[in-house]
């Protein structure tokens, strides 16, 4: 039987992209002990986490579920942390369905990127984020829900972001010298885990973390110190480019992105939207988080060149 001591955890979307890296961080021995099982909520067959030799100190076990029996596959656990990506949607509308017939005490929804909740962008992925929560709010009133905001994925940092370093280009809408927080998806990961390990009176409804927190400016000199060469920046005023980028849906959220860069709607610090870094990570005695230094070392100065924004 679990310990009545020690929380049960289930993640859902334990094998996709940012899955993967809560897994680990749940497993590593920095918080293995802190729970008494970690349960992978899994709908194929084919996709078994495997743990590491250092990670054999703790429970782990996969649970299948499909539409019908989610409720089901949700018993005996107190924590669980949602990774679906918005391709599952169907996954959270049929979650909203069943916590109500469980005992799931915290619950950590699909955000685990911008703050889409300090502006009024109408983008459709947002939207359903909203949604979601909402319902979830409704059905079970009681329950402790954790919006984990950890800004843009470090890795990356490139053209999707305006920040064009093989052409030697940046474009910043609005301010090169407002703040932006990248973090790495490892950092995610962690940040998720540290939480976990608290008492739930104690876990913030919102948390803001940032791996790393510079302008676009800096960014800039960054590069250049680690080898890009010459990189010039281009502003664009923010009203402008608001009314020109930003009038209708859009089916990605890049250029909402762009102007929130500018706007300090990404800048998880003290002057802009918070930060908790000190609460998951206090004096960075549990892990050293990745800043944009080690992204530049690295690569040289040369980070991702053609990838857009990291989804889950």
């Amino acid at each position: 039987m679990a310990s009545i001591t020690r929380p049960v955890v289930a993640i859902a979307g334990a094998t996709g992209h940012l899955g993967k890296h809560v897994t680990t961080a749940f497993l590593s021995s920095t918080f293995q002990d802190k729970f008494s099982e970690i349960i992978l909520l899994s709908r194929n067959e084919s996709c078994l986490f495997q743990p590491s030799s250092s990670q054999a100190g703790v429970k782990l076990s996969t649970r299948r579920y499909n539409e019908d029996n989610l409720e089901e596959a949700l018993q005996d656990i107190q924590i669980l942390v949602n990774t679906v990506g918005l391709a599952g949607h169907d996954f959270g509308t049929k979650l909203v369905d069943a916590l109500p017939g469980t005992n799931i005490r915290v619950y950590f929804p699909s955000e685990f990127g911008v703050d889409h909740y300090a502006h009024d962008f109408a983008h459709p992925e947002w939207q359903q984020k909203k949604k979601h929560f909402a319902s979830v709010q409704r059905v079970v009133p009681h329950m402790k829900i954790c919006r984990v905001f950890s800004g843009l994925v470090l890795k990356d940092m490139g053209p999707a972001f305006g920040l064009d370093t093989q052409n030697g280009k940046y474009t910043s809408v609005g301010s090169f010298r407002t703040p932006v927080s990248f973090t790495s998806v490892v950092d995610v990961g962690r940040t998720v885990a540290s939480l976990a390990t608290l008492p739930a009176e104690k876990i913030p409804d919102v948390v803001h973390v940032g791996g790393d927190s510079r302008s676009v400016a800096g960014i800039a000199g960054i590069m250049e110190s680690a080898g890009a060469g010459r990189i010039d920046i281009d502003c664009l005023p923010c009203e402008r480019y608001k009314k020109e980028n930003i009038a209708g849906t859009l089916s990605r959220p890049e250029s909402y992105v762009w102007f929130l860069m500018g706007d300090g709607g990404i800048a998880h610090t003290a002057a802009f939207l918070g930060n908790d870094n000190e609460l998951v990570n206090p004096g960075q005695r549990l892990w050293r988080w990745k800043t944009v230094e080690d992204l530049a070392e690295e690569t040289s100065g040369q980070p991702a060149k053609d990838v857009g924004p990291g989804h889950k």
